[in-house]
């Protein structure tokens, strides 16, 4: 009588969505690019966001100045309960990693040179690499690649790892080929 079916999910709520970006703050290691697929995991299986609009919001917070995640977290959060929700997420995501800073910095002497602590960092390199790498084949595999463009992606890739100082200009210059490319693709 008044139950819920099995498919529905409940809906996010400040407590819920907060408590959310704190878990995955908190306990996630490897920084921006880690946390990401983690909270796209995160919120599908809530039902909260289909993983399709996660991404999406993913992407534009790469276009806005600031953390990638935390803009993240807030386009999320802000898609969901409004500006309760960014506020949440903008709290459960900056609480554990400021408390963290503060108390690393008090225990930093005593801790800087324990073996467990230096194997602990050693062993979350792997984990890192393996989260950031998730991710990337999860966006790769998502896109639709035109020829030219995985061309030239490959070639922008190739120009970063000849030459590494000159990052931001070989960048620049992929994406006016690109968007050229399409333009005459188009017409």
């Amino acid at each position: 009588m008044g139950k819920a079916s099995a498919s529905e999910k409940p809906q996010a709520t400040f407590l819920s969505l907060f408590w959310t970006f704190f878990v995955i703050s908190a306990v996630t290691i490897g920084g921006s690019y880690a946390m990401v697929p983690v909270m796209a995991s995160r919120f599908t299986r809530r039902g909260w966001m289909d993983e399709q609009s996660f991404y999406d919001l993913f992407a534009l917070a790469q276009a806005v100045p600031g953390p990638t995640t935390l803009t993240t977290a807030v386009f999320v959060g802000q898609r969901l309960l409004g500006f309760p929700g960014a506020a949440a997420a903008f709290l459960g995501i900056m609480i554990p990693p400021i408390v963290a800073i503060i108390l690393v910095s008090l225990l930093y002497g005593a801790a800087a040179r324990n073996p467990i602590v230096q194997g602990f960092l050693a062993g979350s390199y792997g984990t890192v690499i393996g989260l950031v790498a998730a991710l990337l084949v999860r966006m790769l595999r998502a896109r639709r690649w035109r020829i030219h463009e995985a061309a030239l992606s490959l070639l922008c890739l190739a120009a970063l790892l000849v030459f590494k100082g000159w990052a931001l200009p070989i960048v620049i210059a992929t994406v006016i080929l690109v968007r050229l490319g399409a333009m005459i693709w188009k017409s």
